[in-house]
């Protein structure tokens, strides 16, 4: 009888110390870092629209590799608030620049990142993107994203981004500038 309960209690410790050895591998933590962004710069523009752009750094701060397989931009500026433009967003990886929203899947490993760009493309609905510019309100803009890693697969959204419209108009105001001195 205590060679069968020494064997039960060995298959105990052995469970548990494999249990503890899986849980401490740990995952992929994926951080968006949008206090580190740049500053929102005019990158495009015509008389009905305007096109900005910003870059945010994101790192994998897990213990594990993951891959983001989706990441797209939602924006927030009901038609309640400010119903002068349509906006656009979307998100790219700066080392790869895409124009057709998509995102390639990308595996990113532990303790490194990259950086993406976010474009905000906003289009007067009255035409005139001079007029409309400075009645512009702030809004705000989440970064979503899906990741695959170890544990299940989920999609999560980063920390709001906030968009501050003084800030995409004195940008406006500058590109317009530059592009007018060449």
């Amino acid at each position: 009888m205590d060679f069968l309960t020494f064997i039960i209690v060995l298959a105990v410790l052995l469970i548990l110390a494999v249990w503890l050895y899986i849980a401490r591998q740990g995952d992929a933590e994926f951080r968006f870092l949008t206090e580190q962004r740049t500053e929102f710069v005019l990158v495009g523009a015509d008389r009905e629209k305007a096109v900005f752009a910003c870059t945010i750094p994101f790192i994998n701060k897990g213990s594990q590799d993951g891959t983001i397989m989706d990441a797209y931009t939602r924006h927030f500026l009901p038609h309640e608030q400010y119903d002068g433009v349509e906006v656009v967003s979307r998100l790219s990886l700066e080392s790869d620049p895409r124009t057709d929203a998509y995102w390639e899947a990308l595996i990113v490993p532990k303790g490194t990142g990259q950086a993406v760009t976010v474009t905000l493309i906003l289009k007067a609905k009255n035409g005139d993107i001079d007029q409309t510019l400075p009645e512009m309100v702030d809004m705000s803009l989440d970064i979503v994203y899906q990741v695959v890693a170890r544990s299940e697969w989920y999609i999560t959204k980063g920390p709001r981004l906030g968009v501050d419209a003084a800030d995409l108009l004195k940008a406006y105001c500058a590109g317009a500038a530059a592009q007018a001195e060449k």
